[in-house]
């Protein structure tokens, strides 16, 4: 079914993860305010990165891009997600 709505799923998600991205640049975790340097801005930018690379992966989705392209960008917004949670925690 998914791969039927391809066109309307891919681009209603990546309406959504862009969403995400923008509440997610002005949300930002109190953690942030207490760091400097390179982890803060990990704290404060690697989740909107996360959602962006989302929202290219569920375009790039939609307009059939090569599934190792979307495959490589939705790793992608894991490794930046894995970023986001390792500075937060540290």
């Amino acid at each position: 079914m998914i791969v039927r709505h391809r066109v309307a799923f891919g681009l209603l998600l990546a309406l959504a993860s862009s969403a995400f991205a923008v509440l997610w640049l002005f949300v930002v975790p109190a953690r942030a305010d207490e760091t400097t340097g390179v982890q803060s801005a990990a704290i404060r930018y690697a989740h909107p990165a996360c959602w962006m690379l989302l929202a290219a992966a569920s375009a790039l989705f939609a307009t059939r891009a090569p599934r190792r392209t979307v495959d490589a960008v939705a790793w992608s917004a894991l490794v930046a997600y894995a970023v986001f949670v390792v500075a937060t925690l540290a």
